[in-house]
C-alpha cells in the first residue's frame, strides 16, 4: 500500500527527468547540431592554415582574431574541413580572407569565407633615451624590442643591425621606435665646411680653397664661396670635400 501511495510521485519524477533529458546540452535532434562545435573546428582550421603560410612566406605574425559567418550557429558539426586556397601572405599584419570548404556528417557541403585578423610581430629598434634632431646613430643608443604591429610593419626599422652613418631627420624621446622615414645619410659636408672648388673650363681646371654654404651628400648640387675672392658658386659633391664646377 506504501507503494501504491507513492506512485503519483514516481510519475512525475519520471516526467522530469525526460524533460530534463530533451534539454540537456548533449541531446540534439539527430545528434548532429552542435554550434559550438563546428565553432572550435573552423577555428583550428584557420589558426593551422594562417600559421602554415606564415611559415611558408617566412612572416613572423600572430592570429589575434577569427571572424564567422552569423549563418554558422544554424549548422551542424562537420565531418571534414579543407580550405580552398594557399594562403601565403605578402605581410603578416592586415585582414585575410580564408575561403573554407566544410563537410557535414550527412555528406553535405557549404563554403564560408572567414575573416583572419592579424598582426605582425617584430623586432624593432627603440631609444634608449631622447635623442636630437640631426644625432648620428649609434648601436649603443638604441635595444631591441618586440612588438606587435597591426599594420604598416615595414615603417618600423627592423634591420638586424643600426645602419652606419645615418643620422635622425626628428628628434625622438625615450622609448619610441625608430621608423624608416626617420633616418637620412650623414651630409658628406658640413655647412661652413672647408672645401676644394675645382673650375672647369674646357680643358683648363682652376683649384680654389672654399666653403660650403650648406650641407649635401655625394652627387648634390650644392653653393660654395670661393675663399679667395668671394665668388658664390655652385658645384656637384663629387667626394668629401671635393666640389666641381663646370
Amino acid at each position: 500500500m506504501a507503494f501504491e501511495r507513492n506512485v503519483p510521485g514516481v510519475i512525475v519524477l519520471a516526467v522530469a527527468l525526460l524533460a530534463a533529458a530533451t534539454v540537456a546540452p548533449g541531446a540534439r535532434p539527430g545528434g548532429e547540431r552542435n554550434p559550438s562545435r563546428l565553432r572550435e573546428q573552423v577555428e583550428e582550421a584557420v589558426r593551422q592554415h594562417v600559421a602554415a603560410g606564415y611559415q611558408q612566406a617566412e612572416l613572423a605574425g600572430e592570429l589575434v582574431a577569427i571572424h564567422l559567418p552569423a549563418h554558422i550557429a544554424s549548422l551542424g558539426s562537420a565531418s571534414a574541413i579543407k580550405p580552398l586556397r594557399t594562403f601565403i601572405p605578402e605581410q603578416a599584419a592586415g585582414r585575410h580572407i580564408i575561403p573554407l570548404e566544410v563537410t557535414f556528417a550527412d555528406g553535405g557541403q557549404r563554403k564560408m569565407n572567414i575573416t583572419a585578423e592579424c598582426v605582425a610581430v617584430v623586432r624593432a629598434w627603440a631609444v634608449r633615451r631622447p635623442l636630437k634632431r640631426g644625432t648620428r646613430l649609434e648601436p649603443q643608443q638604441f635595444e631591441r624590442r618586440t612588438i606587435r604591429v597591426t599594420r604598416r610593419e615595414r615603417d618600423y626599422f627592423t634591420a638586424d643591425e643600426i645602419p652606419a652613418g645615418y643620422q635622425l631627420i626628428t628628434g625622438l624621446s625615450g622609448g619610441m621606435l625608430l621608423k624608416v622615414h626617420q633616418l637620412e645619410p650623414v651630409p658628406a659636408v658640413q655647412r661652413g665646411e672647408k672645401v676644394a672648388i675645382h673650375l672647369r673650363r674646357q680643358t683648363l681646371t682652376l683649384i680654389s680653397p672654399g666653403k660650403a654654404r650648406r650641407e649635401g651628400n655625394i652627387g648634390d648640387i650644392i653653393p660654395v664661396v670661393a675663399t679667395t675672392t668671394g665668388k658664390r658658386l655652385y658645384g656637384r659633391l663629387v667626394s668629401p670635400g671635393l666640389v666641381v664646377v663646370e
